[in-house]
């Protein structure tokens, strides 16, 4: 199949397999699947064998891209000028599960940070690393300095490294939230109508960022806690607990959002992320969204439908054509899925299928 430059809609019954179709053009760009963390848990029950094949458009280049999988072993890519996959943040999506991003735990939110700053600034993902190995680091340390192996004041070294990473952690998130904030009210009100949101970075060192000698107060702070993470053996002052607090008129979304407003507020970052890339002179994002209409009142639908047919790629899948106007569909590539196979979608949109080969 080929979809189209903008929007294209994939409908199918439940279980037919759209999610996995989203899942195959996620796995052939990025190298991960948005479902699972398990590369082996992407082969079809009962079979031994996986292949995908894309042709991958950037810039006005095409790669071709194979993967390949057998059971119990890792997967084999052939990216022809080698294997290179997207940046995290080039593709983003949604699925039912990803409303964890707002009523889930902070890594979630973190995660999406990290990633979008990524981006932004290739060099971030070095410095992503290099803190959680300096986090390993220092609690392998706790644990030997609790068992009586080694002095407790020789972790210095590794509270210096700790502290300058953190801060320049710190530095990029606060940053990119402040940059994200009003572009997210701007897709919230898009799609919602009304409603005051706001992002807020909530930080340990949100205090003493700002003084005249940062990288000291965040080692006083470590110097503080030297015991109290000696009990535990883990590390309490840093960036790796910061949360991205989602908020609307005031009140976390998290504790007091409806599952509507929740869906909606995810969609909205999505929506936030994918316009700072464009702004910025990069490459608009795929978005790969599965399932996104079912909670949505038939206002919003027209409103996520209208700021999708604005630009940019996106898939979204739908069991039911209900869900879509008749306009919406002409304006959409329309596919249909059933039994696994991408069939016709019918007369009237059949000149917009192209045929699909056998693998």
């Amino acid at each position: 199949m080929e979809p189209g430059p903008g929007l294209t809609i994939i409908f199918g019954a439940n279980g037919a397999g759209k999610t996995s179709l989203l899942e195959a053009a996620q796995y052939c760009l990025c190298g991960r699947s948005f479902r699972t963390m398990r590369d082996e848990e992407m082969l079809r029950s009962g079979e031994g064998f996986m292949r995908l094949e894309a042709r991958i458009y950037q810039g006005g280049a095409a790669t071709a891209r194979a993967v390949r999988q057998r059971a119990g072993a890792a997967p084999v890519v052939d990216a022809g000028g080698g294997h290179r996959w997207l940046e995290p943040g080039q593709v983003l999506t949604f699925s039912p599960d990803d409303l964890q991003l707002v009523k889930g735990p902070p890594a979630g939110r973190r995660r999406f940070l990290d990633e979008a700053i990524c981006r932004r600034r290739p060099g971030y993902r070095q410095l992503s690393l290099d803190y959680a190995k300096i986090i390993g680091q220092r609690n392998s340390f706790l644990k030997r300095a609790r068992a009586g192996l080694a002095p407790l004041a020789d972790i210095s070294p590794w509270d210096r490294l700790l502290a300058a990473a953190a801060l320049g952690i710190y530095a990029a998130r606060k940053e990119f939230c402040r940059l994200l904030a009003p572009r997210f009210l701007s897709a919230w009100t898009a799609l919602a109508g009304d409603g005051e949101v706001d992002i807020k970075y909530v930080s340990q060192l949100e205090g003493v960022a700002a003084a005249e000698d940062p990288k000291k107060e965040v080692l006083n702070m470590l110097r503080r806690e030297w015991s109290k993470d000696m009990e535990r053996s883990s590390s309490g002052t840093g960036t790796h607990r910061d949360e991205m607090a989602v908020l609307l008129a005031g009140e976390s979304l998290r504790r007091f959002g409806s599952q509507g407003e929740q869906r909606l507020a995810v969609l909205a970052l999505l929506l936030a992320a994918r316009r700072l890339a464009l702004e910025e002179g990069g490459r608009q994002p795929l978005l790969l969204l599965d399932d996104v209409l079912s909670e949505l009142d038939s206002s919003r639908r027209r409103r996520l439908m209208r700021t999708l047919a604005a630009g940019g790629q996106a898939l979204i899948t739908a069991a039911d054509r209900g869900f879509f106007l008749e306009e919406e569909l002409a304006v959409g590539n329309i596919l249909e899925v059933a039994g696994g196979a991408v069939k016709c979608a019918g007369k009237e949109h059949q000149q917009r299928i192209k045929p699909v080969p056998s693998v």
